[in-house]
């Protein structure tokens, strides 16, 4: 189901990236349109804090269905993501997150040294109502924005998590923003 393509390719992207190390990998999914039906039975809820405002799964998935894509997505590209990133990753975590209009994520950073987190991925899922703005800003070490990559369909985006791997959701301004999102474990 999942596909990265040629390592060799990922390796040299991620090494290459700036402003901080990352891959962007479109058509990485098979059939993405599958992934749509299993979310459909998962609960979500509005999260809402000075820092971000969107609607999203719980940290754990509740439906069999969604834990066998969590388990199938780890066993698929963690070994992949290790070969190219060099970094030790072994479990993932999944949720699901809709931003709506008015919904956003400000710049921060997800590195907390006592989780381990060593990669933080988004997988765009196909929206019935695509998104106008909603995309992720990767800022440089002067804190501005260095990198900006559209949240398309079926597009992997995979980056670095570390003190200063500074980066945003842009505020959806119109449609809807749909992806799989989380961090890579050591």
């Amino acid at each position: 189901m999942w596909r990265l393509g040629d390592e060799a390719a990922l390796a040299e992207a991620w090494r290459a990236a700036r402003p901080f190390p990352h891959v962007v990998v479109d058509e990485a999914v098979v059939a993405p349109e599958a992934l749509l039906g299993v979310l459909e039975e998962e609960p979500v809820e509005r999260y809402v804090a000075d820092l971000y405002d969107f609607d999203a799964t719980a940290p754990e998935p509740t439906t069999e269905a969604f834990r066998k894509v969590r388990a199938r997505f780890a066993g698929a590209v963690a070994p992949v993501l290790a070969r190219v990133t060099g970094k030790d990753v072994a479990r993932a975590d999944m949720r699901a997150f809709a931003y709506r209009a008015g919904h956003y994520l400000l710049p921060h950073t997800d590195y907390q040294v006592e989780l381990a987190r060593q990669l933080a991925y988004a997988y765009y899922l196909p929206s019935p109502e695509p998104p106008v703005g909603g995309e992720l800003d990767l800022f440089d070490e002067d804190q501005r924005v260095a990198r900006v990559i559209e949240p398309r369909a079926n597009r992997l985006v995979v980056f670095d998590v570390g003190e200063t791997t500074l980066h945003q959701v842009r505020e959806v301004l119109d449609g809807m923003r749909l992806s799989l999102a989380g961090w890579f474990y050591a």
